[in-house]
């Protein structure tokens, strides 16, 4: 799990700065947080800012939202 602060280019061409904390990352932008929930495997399950579950997994800098079928670039 990483840690830390991040710039973030999502699939829309929107940038913004995210900070994780522990199983929490902010989206510093807008001030939405997103539970990471602890998952074996490289497929990781997360709770939404608007309380939706997600599929997320990480590959290189690459983040794939598998249910909403984008992506985040990960600087």
């Amino acid at each position: 799990m990483d840690t830390g602060f991040r710039c973030v280019i999502g699939s829309d061409g929107a940038t913004h700065l995210e900070h994780q904390i522990g199983t929490m990352r902010f989206d510093l932008a807008t001030g939405q947080m997103t539970q990471i929930l602890p998952s074996p495997g490289g497929i990781q399950s997360v709770i939404r800012p608007n309380g939706s579950f997600g599929l997320e997994q990480t590959v290189g800098n690459m983040r794939f939202n598998i249910d909403q079928g984008s992506y985040d670039l990960l600087l």
